[in-house]
């Protein structure tokens, strides 16, 4: 059996006279020529086989538990971010992606001032409404009102008066064509802004798939083929779309293998460039379902990317089964290793045990002396620290570098033209900041810290699960700025939390991938400069800026001293006990090893023979979850599972 870490207690260490026996079942001729499952289907009956029929038999049952949660658990944020330069008709297309007309707001004079996110509806945010995002809140209105909120042209972000204006929005679709998928307009006027590709490219956990708009006007123009080249460095799912190929029937085909010739030649790769008219594409999701509407919609091209797209997606939604399939990997590896000892203990216990004599008086000698440990585990602490405030000081002094001189350069007329897209693009930079320093944080305490301990994600998940509530929730208020008047400036206001999967993390969330499987984003920093701000003059918004700066930096500081508080007597005490079972572990192993040395020979035969059947069927799993999690990370034709062993166990603890 295992305790709460993960770790194999002695009364787990099954004695090889009574433990488990695997079977191998190899297939019949006739089950080898049967169909191919689909991969996920096959990677979920290979979790569950291995799960019940190997490590939960022989005590594992605390990491077959992490692996089946992990593998049930989707963090990701399934999401397809449009970018384009102004009046190219990323909103239009947003629409047909969607299939609801005018959901985004477009027109002739119509420009998206931040950005959208449009997903399936829900208790939480039913069909036709939408959520106005405001630093540590959302406002509820109808979707029909939405563009007075985030278009340039809109009332209410043309109204001087106003003191605060929404940085993001979210609004449920009705009926929505691509469920399960974010789709993510971009503001116009900051529609190739490099931050939108690196949301897409940044994160191993992220489902995105980047699409760049341009239409059939002209061929790529030197920013779009620039941005396009930076973006397909660094990921594959990248789609580029032109659009309006009704507005220009004959030029658009040769359009789109020009593009396809450009792209070739400046990222040395094919990318994808499809056709659309968003315009018959609306049209088509307004009829009938049936063969009528789906001949529509090919026609308009909407079909060919909406297919892909689920393409270009189709990897990541195996991410969550890969990493229970990891998960349980572990516990096979470890499970190896135990029968390797318990088979040397047999065939060589005069080898054997000098090895593991050393071991335990190793680990004895550890647990022996806690203060000096102790000590050194303070230590790697405060280093894990030092690192996550240098990469958090990095980030801050670059974020005032860029704003200082920007504000310096163009003076505030840029700012106050379009104060709602600036603040949001402060938000997107504060957040990055924590964000990298948070991710610091918690890959070093996992890999610094928890790994080389314990070797146990079990053991992980728990502290991790304690590290995020401590994260959650986090507030960071700084002084009021005041201006030619007293109050002019509302104090500025940062709210921090750590979320999983959700509409709004295809636009705010920076997640990563921390340990194995585990996942943490920063999923909401929230910034409220009071829009009168922008019309304060220079010196008082670069003065909230230094402020804003300073006091995030301490507040981020305070949080992760505040996590490290938590987590300090959680890896102390666990570690004691992980000391306690390993020692156990390995006492049980030498009574093992000695009681084989006097067994007679016959006996000794019959626990090797047992043994060696178990390790030879746990190794042959090994290789299968091995190659099938290649497959699931890089996923290829199904192909034939002819000679993959099913694997059953006789008898019981």
């Amino acid at each position: 059996m295992a305790d709460s870490t993960g770790v194999r207690t002695a009364a787990g260490n099954v004695g090889v006279a009574d433990s488990p026996r695997i079977v191998s079942e190899h297939p019949s001729p006739g089950r080898a020529a049967a169909t191919v499952a689909p991969l996920g289907q096959r990677a979920d009956a290979l979790l569950e086989t291995v799960n019940s029929k190997i490590l939960r038999p022989f005590g594992y049952d605390a990491i077959s538990d992490l692996a089946e949660q992990r593998a049930a658990d989707n963090h990701q944020s399934r999401s397809v971010i449009v970018v384009g330069e102004v009046k190219r008709g990323k909103s239009s297309l947003v629409n047909a992606l969607v299939g609801c007309r005018d959901l985004s707001p477009v027109g002739v004079e119509v420009t998206t001032s931040t950005t959208i996110a449009f997903g399936d509806a829900s208790e939480d945010l039913p069909a036709g409404t939408a959520r106005l995002l405001y630093p540590g809140r959302g406002v509820e209105i109808p979707a029909s009102e939405l563009a007075d909120w985030v278009s340039c042209e809109g009332i209410h972000v043309a109204n001087t008066a106003l003191h605060e204006l929404p940085t993001r929005a979210a609004v449920a679709v009705p009926g929505h064509r691509m469920p399960g998928l974010t789709v993510i307009d971009t503001p116009g006027v900051g529609g190739l802004d490099p931050s939108y590709a690196a949301l897409a490219t940044s994160s191993a956990a992220q489902a995105c798939v980047l699409v760049i708009v341009c239409d059939a006007t002209t061929p790529l123009t030197a920013p779009e083929m620039s941005f396009a080249a930076a973006a397909g460095s660094a990921t594959e799912a990248l789609i580029v779309v032109v659009t309006k190929t009704d507005k220009n029937v004959r030029r658009w085909a040769p359009i789109v293998e020009n593009d396809k010739q450009l792209l070739r030649e400046h990222l040395g790769r094919d990318v994808p460039v499809v056709g659309v008219s968003s315009l018959r594409a609306v049209v088509a999701a307004e009829m009938a379902p049936g063969p009528g509407r789906d001949r529509a919609e090919h026609r308009s091209g909407i079909t060919a990317l909406r297919t892909l797209i689920d393409a270009k997606l189709a990897g990541a939604q195996y991410m969550p089964v890969a990493n229970g399939l990891r998960t349980s990997l572990g516990g096979l590896r470890t499970l190896a290793g135990d029968m390797e000892t318990q088979i040397a203990g047999i065939t060589d216990s005069a080898a054997v045990l000098p090895d593991l004599t050393a071991k335990l008086e190793e680990l004895q000698s550890i647990k022996d002396h806690s203060q000096e440990w102790e000590q050194y585990l303070q230590r790697d602490l405060t280093l894990i620290r030092q690192s996550a405030t240098d990469e958090l000081d990095r980030r801050l002094d670059e974020i005032r570098e860029k704003w200082t001189t920007r504000i310096n350069k163009n003076g505030m007329d840029v700012l106050r033209r379009n104060p709602q897209h600036f603040t949001a693009e402060m938000e997107k930079d504060f957040q990055s900041a924590m964000a990298g320093s948070v991710a610091v944080f918690l890959e070093q305490l996992y890999n610094e810290i928890v790994a080389p301990r314990f070797d146990s994600d079990v053991v992980w998940e728990q502290i991790y699960g304690q590290v995020v509530t401590v994260l959650s929730n986090r507030t960071i208020e700084t002084h009021q700025v005041t201006g030619k008047r007293q109050g002019l400036l509302d104090p500025s206001m940062l709210t921090m939390g750590v979320m999983g999967s959700s509409m709004l993390g295809g636009i705010i969330g920076v997640t990563t991938i921390i340990g194995v499987g585990a996942v943490v984003g920063v999923a909401w920093v929230g910034l409220n400069i009071g829009f009168r701000a922008m019309r304060a003059g220079k010196t008082n918004l670069l003065t909230w800026l230094r402020e804003t700066i300073a006091t995030t930096k301490t507040t981020t500081t305070r949080m992760i001293d505040s996590t490290l508080a938590q987590a300090r007597p959680e890896i102390v005490i666990r570690y004691r006990e992980h000391l306690k079972t390993s020692i156990a572990h390995l006492q049980e192993q030498i009574k093992d090893a000695q009681d084989s040395a006097r067994a007679d020979q016959a006996t000794r035969e019959k626990k090797l023979a047992r043994l060696e059947g178990n390790l030879k069927v746990v190794r042959g799993n090994i290789t299968r979850v091995e190659g099938l999690i290649v497959e699931l990370s890089a996923p290829a034709p199904a192909r034939s599972v002819g000679d993959r062993q099913m694997v059953t166990v006789e008898g019981g603890q």
